[in-house]
């Protein structure tokens, strides 16, 4: 970090910025320039670049402000640190404020554009101090930061060094450079020493390298030679393998002709043998005698029978046949098997004489050939014969060549083994190091990152102490306020002061009161913030009023709001309100699948996307890439843009008219050119550019905010998603054809055509990819990221707007409050325009920070591998070698944490904003396996399509149902159809029967009846009965069918439900699948009940017919009708439906079911209803109740600040009176004098006249006198203190306030009136606006305004004097309370009388007024006049619906009443509230008199007893004849004896003084000082911790009273803060004071630090022997007798004899160093009250640990018995009480023990750290050894001697149990734990000891602390934890 911060210093900045960051940036004047440089200190100029301590103050002073504003901590503690430049200060500050300053920038950058004039100029804005206070948004707190400022420079001031130790530093600085430049010296010699040797290490390296390279070389030549040689062999043996395989395909050739020749022969012999079995048929059957034709043939005379009977006679048997042909066909087949077994030892013979042959010639040949050759060679030369020896010889070398050449292929072929195994070996060792070195680098980062996590969280909890620590502050102060109110009054605090405090709590007012206004303009400052305040706390109380809360509290309960007044408010809230535009919302709801994934960075969101899309066949949106093609849109955009600019710039190109375009090259033009050119000769030529797309625009607006410096805005990245998203709804995904399909060709009967041969190459070329018919969604890979960017994305997909919502819930009225459902519910479940987001959790850091940095990529082949997760393969030789890190901008270890950071920033709001849908969030652990993270989002997918295939179901069923109901409501109309032609064929059949009945009565009733006309009329009648009857039937089956019909559809309907609802649990899944499968079962459950309906009804039409048919038949059979019979067809009962029993419920009881139908339209109209009002119109009127409801509201908040002030006024006055008659009983009187001059005059009697009895009677005398003019006093005071409250009791203010509190209490009734006057007239505003375009012209009823009078001035208006005069006729009744409220506050009565006046007759003027004959006459006639005279006013003469006036009036009385019965409320309410206030004033009054007799009588009974007691003092020394030693005093009520006054000499001193201890050196506390310490924070800080302020004041405190040397008296604070931050080394601004008393005590007894770690175990079982119930405490009787190391070595001759030389001279400083105060101290302390000491030499020499002055413990055992008491002060049994104070504590009992392991602990600090440490482990172990080995609980003992609970909310302990062992468990297994020491006594080792029988458990872990100091494990431990075992002189780090 200190790398990046120079070169940010330097680089960007350009400060001068040294190696010694905290050395420039110590005097603060580089913090002025850094701070210039991003203009947020303006008086840098004033900044003073000097080293002083005046100087530093000033820049400090300076700074402090605006590090205040910037947010970055900085108080005088960080200033200290600072000056005294101590290490990862500055850089740690510097750090901060690039962050803040960053932020500032990013903020100021994010939104420099959001203007008008910023988006016209393009005009920024930079930071500035001004802007950085603008930030802040509160003013209020000025004066706070004033005074903090100016207390932060008079405590820098009082904590900054003195100026002379400075200079006196600044002189000594040389000697301190001389020292610096020695070290820099000695550190440049082993550098160099070092560079030395690593140079010459580095030389033998390269030498070494050098012979690897040449010996690596040879062996690469040798190999290549190898390999020639070896390729030549293999070559070689080739062609040999190829001539041998030649060879054989020839002899498998032969073979194979031969064996087809044999197979030829074998097919001839069957052929052969064929022939000759036929030829032995027909010679069998002709016979011998070769008759066989003649026999064939039927002899002369013969019947062919007889012929046949001839035949078959002559013919053999067929036994005999069958058994010659089976012996016939033995032979043939043994002399078949004969004939191959000779022919095959034939061919075996001859191959064998073949054989033989070739071999006897080839033999024969090689003896020929050699004989020859013998006779050419015994011819030859002497010559030729070498020659022959030499060949040979030749070929025996080929031979052992060829061996020799066989045993190197085996050699290579070892080797190349060998070399392989090498190889991998290697391989395996690289990646081996790969791996440990990215663990190491993932151990570091993830280091980093838990760093960077806890100064987060540090950083969060310091802020969250701040803000507890300021309300804890104003909390107090609260507390304070209500007992100081407790105090004065004895009355709890009213709920006004305790609304009043509680507004200036949670407004953040320091001060919780008003406070004195500053002069100038920052008085009115004040003001006005004063002023606000109450207007607030105003408006809070306004709240309780309209609730009737708090103080209002009605015993009938809440009055309530207008809601007539209320709906009328919301309804013109939502007309006047302008429409939002809304944006075009994409049509996706037809989509498959619409998801996103999100989560931690590395957790798998793109394998997931990708994995999704691969299945799923999805589109994957990926934010980054829509940002590079939008950004290369708007890029081709310009470029098109130019190119069109430059074309229409160009001159244009005349071409003659005979010249030839092919006469010579033309230069091919861009594109774009070319795209202008064709438009401009194709088109009219367009001098515009060519208009951007959306993605052009939106990238460059990206491109725009990214040049700028800024992020890409989250606008136009969320536009660019949602135009993928509209993409991908029209993308369909590529789907592979069968690879199997290019093969097959055309089938048969397909023709090719012949006309279109170029397209089948395309149809070639696109058939391997043919499109899918729809498209199936998309899935968006890493966003939203943030829970503003989900907003904006749910915005653009499904319009919603919360946040307008919410600003018109905000909006909506607080007096008359719109009804609930009228505004828009914001926490109700949403819907998202997704499916699902999956999340992909990773909630180990650790495991991201892996999976970024374990990432390797080859190079050769692009894939990239991980070093953990998918390692590389270990037989690939070289891979390791190539591979190289991902070159990627996400695997920077800083950008990780970064995004790391941001994500658990983000990642909870984005969260919450998910959880508010319904079944949006699809959580999945991305820390488990891929196969299970890939399975889990597969598995969200899987029920997406389920739940959607549901959603469809449903849709289907809705969809089945519907048409089922349709079905069954055409069935119901065909059956009621069929009905009414039953009907209408039974009327028929009855009108024929009755025509029958009256034909044949009329003509039988004549005198000449027909008997032949009668059957011809009967005979007719009755075919027509029957055709009437045959219709009846007819209509009865049709019937029948239809309703049959209607049932089926309705049972179809019923199951088309009970499918909706099976398919609703799938649906589940998905919010939006859900909604829509619920609302499609909603409509089939509609559909459902309208068919089942349907069928109803059409079974009771089948009934109908059905009865119709019997009635029909019946009049058919009868042959007499009745004369009045009628057909009537009575309805079977129905199921009524939902229309049909809303009509039948209004008819009448006896009413048929036609006539409610007829007469239902008659009763169902209703008043028509008025138009919606006109935007304009409403926005109007909303206005205008707005502005009555601010003027009410402020109205009433001003009247309650009022209020309060006038009873904060009642209350001052009488806080006042009660402090002016405390003052009064407490001012001076002529008591002290008196009783001064009586005992003067007491004490002058002479001694040897008080034992004389008139002396005593004398004395007596006085003493009563005294006692009488005393009490005279006390009369005399009383008697004016009850004519003071006398005074007081008769002062008017009560009365004064009762009337001022009456007429503010006017003022509210005035504010209501005004509000009910304003109401009505707005009401009947709405009213007539509503209803005027339903009246006729000039027929709106008028109504007066309605005016409130004026209350405030007291009159009474004229129209109201007779309304409420009680004796008027027209007098108003008025409620019970206003006689009684006339007794208290008449001005009150009556304006309350004047208002409910007011209200009573507006209401009753509003009453319509009854009808009167007379003038509806004289409006008739006026009427007719109008008509008379007037032409064309027909339309105005139409007069107005009754019932629109009857609503209107209506409306008017019903809001008139409302507000009549709250104004009435209202008035009842403020008249309580005005009474309770005056008997509160009352109460406060009396109780405050009776407050003052109280005290009246109280003082005088105190001051009685007082003079009484000094009455009986007196007289007790006058009896006993002595004087009065001691003053005494009547002051107030006491009577005071000061012993420090003594009036009479002190006895004589005793003649021997107890012993003393000497004065020990300068800085070094006696055990006297020891115990005032420890007693000190024993006081203040009983559990051990205090603050390091706190520490630092009460040493000084303690210095300053003497408690301290001499020396520490000059120390300041700051100093003491310094030296006392030694303490704190995890910076808790805390330290634990029982450590920094055990290093005093170590300062003054120098034997303590002495003892080692034998001594300190043998001192545990010494405590331990001691320890009766062995619990580890003692009593202090237990403790008094365990002798501790330093008595018994304090005992022995000769300790500090060689102390005494050391002593310091009488001149010599007191900042020695450890060893000479301490042998100093020793010496002193031996040496007893004269200081004097003996022995010799003993506290020399260097011990085996390398520490002087340890004496050997077995040269000096411990002795038997305590030292002899020779009069001495003993200073070990001292400091043993001290530690007894200091260690001790309460215990179960009560009874106080001591923790000796404990006390032994913070006991052995020494100087050397690391000796310190050893001796804790021999304390927690009881071992002697130097090397004890700890478990976890006794290293955590050591790191907590006292616990770990105390230090727990001061962040004391850093380290809990489990973290202690972790550290002790890496520490043990980083080193191999040692054998048991030999020498160890005591406790076994934790985990050492040997176990008997049995498998041996696990060894416990334990660690020396040698292990834990230098291991790095251990390191950050050891620095925070145990730095209490290093000794630190406190003394010398004050002189530091």
């Amino acid at each position: 970090m200190t790398e990046l911060l120079r070169n940010w210093l330097a680089d960007e900045l350009g400060l001068p910025v040294s190696e010694n960051i905290e050395g420039d940036f110590a005097s603060g004047y580089l913090f002025g320039q850094l701070l210039n440089k991003y203009n947020l200190q303006p008086d840098a100029d004033h900044f003073d670049p000097k080293s002083m301590p005046d100087s530093m103050i000033n820049n400090y002073t300076r700074l402090q402000p605006t590090f205040k504003k910037l947010g970055v901590p900085l108080d005088t503690r960080v200033v200290n640190m600072l000056i005294r430049e101590e290490a990862g200060v500055a850089p740690r500050l510097l750090y901060s404020i690039k962050q803040n300053v960053s932020s500032l920038h990013k903020t100021l950058t994010k939104y420099q554009h959001t203007g008008s004039l910023g988006r016209t100029l393009g005009a920024s804005v930079s930071p500035s101090r001004t802007l950085l206070e603008a930030q802040k948004h509160n003013t209020s707190k000025d004066k706070y930061d004033t005074s903090a400022h100016r207390h932060f420079e008079e405590l820098l001031r009082l904590q900054a060094a003195n100026p002379n130790m400075v200079m006196e530093s600044i002189h000594l600085s040389k000697f301190a450079d001389e020292g610096l430049r020695q070290q820099r010296e000695a550190l440049a010699a082993l550098l160099r020493e070092r560079a030395q040797h690593s140079a010459q290490r580095d030389t033998f390296r390269a030498t070494q390298i050098d012979k690897m390279g040449s010996a690596r070389s040879d062996k690469a030549q040798k190999l290549a030679r190898d390999d020639a040689v070896h390729a030549a062999l293999l070559k070689r043996k080739e062609e040999m393998e190829r001539e041998e395989l030649r060879v054989e395909l020839a002899l498998s050739e032969k073979a194979r002709r031969k064996k087809l020749e044999e197979l030829h022969h074998a097919a001839l012999d069957v052929h052969g043998g064929i022939d000759a079995f036929e030829i032995n048929m027909k010679r069998l059957v002709r016979g011998d005698q070769g008759e066989g034709e003649e026999l064939l043939a039927p002899p002369a005379g013969k019947t062919p029978i007889e012929h046949m009977e001839q035949m078959k006679n002559r013919a053999a048997a067929t036994a005999k046949l069958l058994e010659d042909t089976a012996a016939y066909m033995r032979g043939v087949k043994e002399a078949r098997a004969e004939d191959i077994a000779s022919k095959r030892e034939r061919e075996a013979r001859r191959r064998k004489m073949v054989v033989e042959q070739q071999a006897a010639a080839a033999t024969a040949e090689r003896k020929a050939q050699l004989d020859a050759l013998v006779s050419a060679l015994q011819r030859q030369s002497s010559e030729e014969q070498r020659l022959a020896a030499r060949l040979w010889q030749v070929s025996q070398e080929k031979e052992v060549m060829r061996e020799n050449r066989m045993m190197r292929e085996r050699q290579y072929a070892e080797r190349r083994e060998r070399d392989w195994e090498e190889t991998l070996r290697r391989e395996a060792e690289m990646h081996r190091s790969m791996r440990d070195a990215y663990e190491a680098e993932a151990a570091l980062e993830m280091e980093a990152w838990r760093a960077a996590q806890q100064a987060r969280a540090e950083a969060k909890a310091a802020k969250h102490a701040a803000f507890a620590r300021e309300v804890v502050y104003q909390l107090v102060g609260l507390a304070e306020r209500a007992a100081k109110y407790r105090l004065a009054t004895g009355n709890m605090v009213p709920r006004r002061e305790w609304r009043q405090w509680m507004a200036m709590f949670e407004a953040g007012d320091p001060e919780l009161g008003t406070p004195p206004p500053p002069p100038g303009s920052e008085a009115q400052v004040a003001e006005a913030d004063a002023r606000e305040a109450t207007i607030r706390f105003g408006k809070a109380l306004v709240g309780d009023y309209l609730a009737c809360s708090g103080d209002w509290v009605r015993d009938q309960g809440p009055i309530g709001h207008d809601e007539l007044l209320g709906q009328v408010i919301g309804e013109l809230a939502i007309l006047s309100r302008e429409p939002a535009p809304q944006p075009e919302l994409p049509a996706l709801e037809n989509l498959p699948l619409r998801m996103a994934v999100v989560g931690a960075p590395f957790s798998g969101k793109t394998t997931v996307a990708q994995d999704l899309a691969r299945k799923y066949r999805l589109m994957v949106l990926d934010p980054e890439a829509l940002v590079a093609d939008a950004m290369a849109a708007a890029q081709a955009h310009e470029e098109a843009v130019a190119a069109a600019a430059a074309a229409a710039a160009a001159p244009p190109l005349l071409i003659p008219p005979g010249s030839s375009q092919g006469s010579r090259p033309r230069t091919p033009a861009s594109p774009a050119v070319a795209a202008v050119a064709a438009a401009s000769t194709d088109a009219p030529v367009d001098t515009g550019p060519p208009q951007p797309s959306l993605k052009a625009q939106l990238g460059a607006q990206i491109a725009a905010a990214l040049q700028a410096g800024g992020d890409v805005p989250d606008d136009a990245l969320v536009r660019l998603v949602v135009q993928g998203m509209k993409d991908a709804a029209e993308w369909a995904p590529t789907v592979q054809a069968d690879p199997k399909a290019k093969a097959k060709g055309p089938q048969k009967g397909s023709t090719v055509p012949a006309s279109k041969p170029a397209a089948a190459p395309a149809a070639a070329a696109a058939a391997p990819q043919q499109a899918s018919s729809e498209p199936r969604g998309f899935v968006v890979d890493g966003f939203p990221r943030t829970a503003a960017q989900a907003v904006l994305l749910e915005r653009m997909l499904t319009g919603l707007d919360l946040d307008s919502e919410q600003a018109l819930i905000d909006a909506a009225s607080t007096v008359a409050p719109p009804p609930s459902s009228a505004l828009p519910q914001v926490g109700r479940p949403l819907v998202s325009g997704l499916d699902a987001v999956i999340v992909c959790d990773l909630a180990d850091p650790e495991l991201a920070l892996k999976r970024a940095l374990g990432r390797r990529l080859d190079p050769e082949t692009g894939r990239v591998y991980h070093l953990e997760f998918d390692p590389p393969p270990a037989n690939d030789p070289g891979l390791s070698a190539r591979l190289k890190e991902v070159a990627d901008a996400s695997n920077d270890a800083q950008q990780i944490q970064h995004r790391l950071a941001s994500q658990s920033e983000l990642a909870v709001e984005l969260d919450d904003w998910l959880r508010r849908f319904s079944r949006l969030r699809r959580p999945v652990d991305g820390s488990g396996p891929l196969a299970e993270v890939l399975a889990s989002a597969s598995d969200v997918a899987e029920g997406l399509l389920r739940a959607k295939a549901a959603a469809a179901s449903c849709r289907a069923a809705a969809e089945a149902a519907h048409k089922a109901r349709a079905s069954a409501e055409q069935a119901h109309e065909f059956a009621e159809l069929a009905q009414g032609a039953a009907e209408s064929a039974a009327r028929e059949l009855l009108t024929a029967k009755r025509a029958e009945i009256q034909a044949t009565a009329l003509l039988n009733s004549g005198k000449n009846p027909d008997p032949a006309a009668t059957e011809v009329l009967k005979a007719q009648a009755a075919a027509k009965c029957a055709e009437q009857l045959k219709v009846a039937r007819g209509a009865v089956n049709d019937a029948n069918s239809h309703a049959e019909r209607a049932s089926t559809s309705a049972a179809a309907a019923a199951e088309a439900v009970e499918r909706a609802h099976k398919s609703l649990g799938d649906a589940e899944v998905s919010a939006h699948a859900e909604s829509e499968a619920a609302a499609a079962a909603t409509e089939a459950e509609k559909a459902a009940r309208g068919a089942q309906e349907a069928a109803n009804k059409a079974l009771a039409a089948k009934e109908a017919a059905a009865v119709a048919a019997i009635e029909a038949e019946r009049l058919a059979a009868t042959s007499e009708l009745p004369s009045e019979s009628s057909a009537t067809f009575p309805r079977p009962a129905t199921v009524p439906t939902a229309d049909s029993s809303g009509a039948a419920a209004t008819a009448p009881a006896g009413a048929d079911v036609a006539d409610v139908a007829e007469g239902a339209p008659a009763a169902e109209i209703a008043v028509p209803q008025p138009p919606p009002l006109p935007r304009p119109l409403a926005a109007s009127l909303h206005a205008e109740w707005s502005t009555v409801e601010r003027c009410y509201l402020d109205g009433l908040s001003l009247g309650f600040c009022s209020l309060a002030d006038q009873h904060a006024a009642a209350q001052r006055h009488f806080d006042a009176l009660r402090q002016n008659f405390r003052d009064l009983l407490q001012r001076p009187d002529e008591k002290p004098a008196l009783v001064a001059r009586f005992l003067t005059s007491f004490n002058a009697v002479e001694a040897d006249l008080r034992g004389s009895r008139e002396t005593r009677s004398e004395l007596m005398l006085r003493c009563e006198e005294l006692r009488d003019q005393l009490w005279a006093l006390c009369d005399r005071k009383m008697e004016e203190a009850e004519a003071q409250r006398a005074a007081v009791a008769a002062d008017s203010f009560v009365a004064d306030h009762s009337g001022l509190l009456a007429q503010q209490f006017v003022a509210f009734a005035q504010v209501e009136g005004d509000r009910f006057a304003a109401s009505l007239n707005f009401l009947r505003s709405y009213t007539h606006s509503k209803w005027a375009p339903m009246f006729a012209p000039r027929e709106v009823p008028p109504l007066p305004d309605v005016t409130a009078p004026d209350l405030l001035s007291g009159g009474v208006p004229l129209d109201l004097k007779d309304k409420i005069d009680p004796k008027s006729k027209t007098a108003v009744a008025m409620p019970p309370w206003v006689a009684q409220l006339e007794q208290r506050a008449p001005a009150l009565a009556l304006a309350s009388k004047l208002l409910i006046a007011l209200a009573k007759t507006t209401y009753t003027s509003w009453e319509p007024m009854p009808d009167d004959p007379k003038k509806a006459k004289r409006d008739g006639a006026s009427k007719v006049t109008t008509k008379g005279k007037g032409k064309g006013t027909d339309d105005e003469d139409v007069p107005t619906d009754p019932r629109i006036v009857e609503a209107l009036t209506q409306d008017l009385l019903g809001g008139c009443g409302r507000e009549v019965a709250i104004l009435e409320a209202r008035l009842g309410l403020l008249a309580e509230r005005c009474m309770a206030q005056m008997d509160e004033i009352y109460n406060l009054a009396t109780g405050t008199a009776v407050k003052l007799g109280d005290w009246i009588r109280a003082r005088y009974r105190a001051e009685c007893a007082a003079v009484a007691a000094l009455e009986k003092v007196s007289k007790a020394a006058a009896a006993a004849g002595e004087q009065l030693p001691h003053d005494l005093r009547l002051q107030d009520e006491y009577l005071l004896l000061d012993e420090g006054g003594l009036l009479v000499d002190d006895a004589p001193p005793l003649p021997r003084p107890e012993p003393r201890e000497a004065q020990p050196p300068g800085g070094v506390l006696s055990t006297k000082q020891l115990g005032a310490v420890t007693a000190a924070f024993l006081s203040s800080a009983p559990t051990g911790f205090v603050r390091l302020q706190d520490a630092a004041e009460m040493l000084c405190r303690l210095a300053s009273e003497g408690a301290l040397p001499e020396s520490w008296r000059s120390v300041s604070v700051a100093s003491m803060l310094g030296a006392m931050r030694l303490y704190d080394p995890l910076y808790s601004t805390y330290l634990d004071w029982r450590e920094l008393v055990a290093h005093l005590v170590v300062a003054a007894f120098p034997l303590i630090a002495r003892a080692d770690c034998a001594e300190m175990a043998d001192q545990v079982d010494i405590c331990a022997e001691v320890d009766k119930d062995k619990d580890g405490l003692l009593s202090q009787e237990e403790w008094s007798a365990a002798e501790l190391w330093f008595q018994y070595r304090a005992a022995q001759p000769g300790t500090a004899a060689s102390a005494a030389t050391a002593a310091p001279a009488p001149g010599e400083p007191a900042s020695e160093s450890l060893r000479e105060r301490s042998e100093l101290a020793e010496a002193q302390q031996q040496g007893g009250s004269d200081g004097s000491g003996n022995g010799a030499a003993g506290a020399g020499g260097i011990t085996p640990g390398g520490r002087e002055g340890l004496p050997d413990p077995a040269a000096n055992p411990p002795p038997s018995t305590p030292p002899v008491d020779d009069g001495k002060y003993d200073s070990p049994g001292a400091l043993k009480q001290v530690l007894w104070a200091l260690f001790s504590s309460p215990s179960s009992d009560g009874t106080p023990r001591l923790d000796y392991r404990a006390c032994l602990l913070y006991l052995c600090a020494d100087r050397d750290a690391f000796a310190g440490i050893k001796k804790a482990f021999s304390v927690v172990t009881a071992n002697i050894s130097t090397n004890a080995r700890a478990n976890a609980d006794q290293v955590f003992r050591i790191a907590y001697p006292l616990g770990a609970e105390a230090g727990l909310e001061l962040h004391h302990s850093p380290f809990n149990r489990e973290e202690v062992a972790a550290v002790v468990r890496s520490v043990w297994e980083s080193r191999i734990p040692p054998k048991p020491v030999a020498g160890s006594r005591g406790a076994t080792p934790p985990g050492g000891a040997a176990r008997s029988g049995g498998s041996a458990a696990p060894p416990e872990p334990t660690v020396t602390a040698e292990q834990i100091m230098y291991s790095a494990g251990g390191d950050r431990f050891v620095k925070r934890m145990l730095g209490r075992y290093a000794w630190k002189d406190s003394f010398v780090a004050t002189r530091l």
